[in-house]
């Protein structure tokens, strides 16, 4: 390496992303999640590093390698004219890193869509380096001499201004590409791509140092021999991260949860460790503990007493699934007794009302000091109002097929999109009030609703006025108002229509949804909790508007009103914002209030889950509760002999972006399993509802209890199915 420019790329290109892996490893040191120990924190950031310096060695030394090879290359292609030769070869060099890269980033993108067996991917990975480099190779050597000939016309800088034309081309429409796919955007993350753009520049900057305050260091033997030695140490911490990566659960956690780029760089290169295709590897933290079977892996379902342990829990299951309590049959037949006796209306309208990203702790009758929330205060003081309700997931694309169908998502026909499509095999709730008599309607404001989701299956009317208008752009815009407007728009309709059916009308609030808004005529501050909870208090007049007109027209004596959340929203309590990361309270506790006619004001503080509402629904429209159902009717709490409380379950499924988890809640006590890191917390929610101390120390007992009844759900009750195209 005797050229002055190999020497500068090897050591830039190396440094920069040592560099870069140290930002990484100071950032997971400092900011950690709670509850992993210093010695924990300290492996992990040492593991951070390891894949840093491995890849900055291996590009430097490719980078350093064809470097020598153009200059050798420059004495036998045809030689510019001297005053041109630099410029030239400069900017022809920009041409090909643009080739290179468009080159591996869609080799990438085809190996990691189609490929799982690891030895497969790596074989077409190293195949697609070496076509790419030599299609850059290629597109150097046919640019230079022409790009020379337009310097010596046009001047010096002509072909340089090009060179960077096409950089600046090619990166604009690899993030564009990136932009426009949902799935490929949540895949890299915010962070991986903001350390793409970082490399380069740390590299130059790096690059020039050397060259220009310690130019002896940088061509010194002792340099070199640091850099290998270093080098080899790293490539050793990152071969033992791969292969120990799921011994150490703390320390798995902490890279894939307190790291920026890290963790979608692993979700990117795990595919490739996936021998049996099964969607999890057996290797770099994938989890599955026999990666020669399909059938087997984390988050399969367990057979019990076969012999094998299919969802890599630690044993196979004993099937010790115990029938209900008989004292608890009996409640339960009390409680459906006991409803038979309220007088409710017969055949009724139903309006359930959706507010997306809506958690409860930040509504008043919820306890929140701010007053986010006066209308559905005030709503809630009129029938049943849930302080506990959970959603069966921490995102809409979750917890909306749950609650259409009934069933867990896990249990849904899908797609295994990152937004999976829902199979038209489901049932869904309009369906099933459709089939009871009714008319159907809805007015969704967001994308995910539009018809190839399928979530619009038993709906007569669909509204997509919202979201045709809006598009993409849907949370950059205030629509409550308009949500209001539909609705209100298709009440006046039926009402003159002369529809001898009842209705059953969904409507969609879309606005605490990030990017929060702000709104002049309210002033919480600037912040974006401050800037959250305006949007709440917006879309609160909005349902007040929509409930003042059901209450001042002929249907209000028998219109019943179902309100509820499809999950909460984060502020950085547990170490994430917004939504979808986790299972804790502020991602899955929600509103839940039900009001109509003869239902007692009644404040419910057992836990129930949102499984809860299609039953509900259905029993108040008079039709059949299908066995399939996972919920019961929450009616059963208006009646002075409520039903016997029961475990709640919520879900997080793996896909490309989120990690496995389950949660159970048996009042008061919750247990949350992350199945990709095999960790367990438990939380006191009577002493701690926001969960910030984990007591399963020191309550070994209800630890195992917790456990076991968890085990007996995903292994005995639970049905997940296979997403498929």
């Amino acid at each position: 390496m005797h050229s002055p420019l190999p020497r500068a790329l090897f050591h830039g290109l190396f440094l920069g992303a040592v560099l870069l892996g140290l930002v990484e490893a100071l950032h997971l040191g400092l900011g950690a999640p709670a509850g992993i120990a210093g010695p924990e924190r300290a492996l992990a950031a040492l593991y951070v590093l390891a894949p840093f310096a491995v890849v900055g060695l291996a590009t430097a030394t490719l980078a350093a390698g064809l470097a020598q090879v153009w200059a050798r290359a420059r004495r036998v292609a045809a030689e510019p004219s001297a005053p041109s030769a630099r410029a030239a070869d400069a900017s022809a060099g920009l041409f090909a890193l643009v080739v290179f890269a468009g080159l591996m980033f869609g080799a990438a993108r085809v190996v990691l869509a189609y490929t799982h067996n690891r030895a497969l991917g790596a074989s077409a990975l190293a195949v697609g380096t070496l076509v790419a480099a030599g299609g850059a190779f290629y597109t150097w050597v046919m640019l230079r001499a022409q790009l020379a000939r337009l310097d010596e016309k046009l001047g010096s800088r002509t072909s340089l201004l090009l060179g960077l034309g096409a950089v600046a081309f090619g990166t604009s429409l690899m993030v564009t590409t990136v932009v426009r796919n949902d799935a490929l955007a949540e895949r890299l993350g915010g962070w991986l791509p903001a350390f793409a753009v970082a490399y380069p520049l740390v590299t130059a900057a790096v690059a020039l140092a050397l060259h220009r305050f310690a130019p002896r260091a940088a061509t010194g033997a002792a340099l070199r021999r640091g850099v290998l030695a270093f080098g080899v140490l790293c490539a050793v911490g990152a071969l033992d991260l791969v292969h120990h990566m799921d011994a150490r659960a703390p320390v798995k956690r902490a890279l894939l949860e307190g790291t920026l780029a890290f963790r979608p760089l692993v979700t990117l290169v795990q595919p490739l460790f996936d021998a049996d295709g099964d969607g999890y590897a057996g290797l770099l933290g994938g989890g599955d503990c026999d990666d020669g079977d399909p059938a087997v892996h984390p988050g399969a379902r367990e057979i019990p007493r076969n012999g094998v342990d299919d969802d890599c829990f630690g044993g196979d299951s004993p099937g010790t699934r115990a029938a209900e309590a008989p004292e608890q049959v009996a409640a339960a037949r009390a409680a459906e007794v006991e409803v038979k006796r309220l007088r409710l209306a017969q055949r009724p309208n139903l309006v359930l009302i959706t507010v997306d990203t809506l958690r409860a702790d930040h509504l008043g009758y919820h306890g929140y000091p701010r007053p986010t929330s006066p209308r559905l205060d005030a709503l809630a003081q009129e029938g049943l109002r849930f302080t506990w309700a959970l959603a069966q997931g921490p995102q809409t694309k979750a917890s909306m097929p749950s609650l259409f169908t009934g069933r867990y998502f896990s249990e849904t026909e899908r797609t295994p999109e990152l937004w999976a499509r829902q199979k038209d095999d489901n049932v869904m709730l309009a369906e099933r009030l459709r089939d009871a008599g009714y008319k159907t309607a809805g007015v969704p404001a967001h994308r995910f609703f539009l018809p190839g989701y399928g979530l619009d299956q038993g709906f007569e009317d669909w509204d997509l006025t919202i979201v045709r208008r809006f598009g993409k752009r849907m949370p950059q815009v205030i629509t409550s108002q308009l949500s209001t407007e539909r609705a209100i728009a298709w009440l006046t309709q039926y009402a003159e229509s002369g529809e001898d059916r009842p209705f059953f009308l969904w409507v969609h609030y879309f606005d605490p949804h990030h990017y929060y808004q702000d709104h002049p005529d309210l002033d919480f501050g600037a912040e974006k909790i401050d800037l959250y909870d305006e949007e709440i208090r917006h879309t609160d007049r909005q349902i007040g508007k929509l409930v003042d007109w059901l209450r001042g027209s002929s249907m209000a004596d028998e219109t019943y009103l179902l309100v509820h959340s499809d999950h909460g929203e984060g502020f950085f309590e547990h170490g994430y914002g917004y939504h979808g990361q986790h299972l804790f309270n502020d991602q899955i506790r929600v509103p839940l209030i039900l009001v109509g006619p003869g239902l007692p004001s009644r404040q419910v503080d057992t836990p129930v889950p949102l499984l809860d509402v299609a039953p509900t629904l259905l029993e108040l429209a008079g039709a059949p509760r299908p066995p399939e159902l996972r919920g019961r009717s929450l009616l059963g709490y208006a009646t002075e002999r409520p039903p016997p409380a029961r475990p709640v379950f919520s879900e997080m499924v793996k896909d490309a972006r989120h990690s496995d988890r389950r949660v159970i809640v048996d009042w008061p006590w919750k247990l949350q399993y992350g199945i990709t890191f095999g960790e367990y917390t438990l939380y006191n929610l009577a002493a701690d509802p926001h969960e910030r101390e984990d007591v399963a120390k020191a309550n070994p007992e209800v630890f195992e209890r917790l456990q076991s009844r968890l085990r007996q759900w995903m292994s005995e009750e639970v049905e997940p199915v296979t997403p498929r195209w």
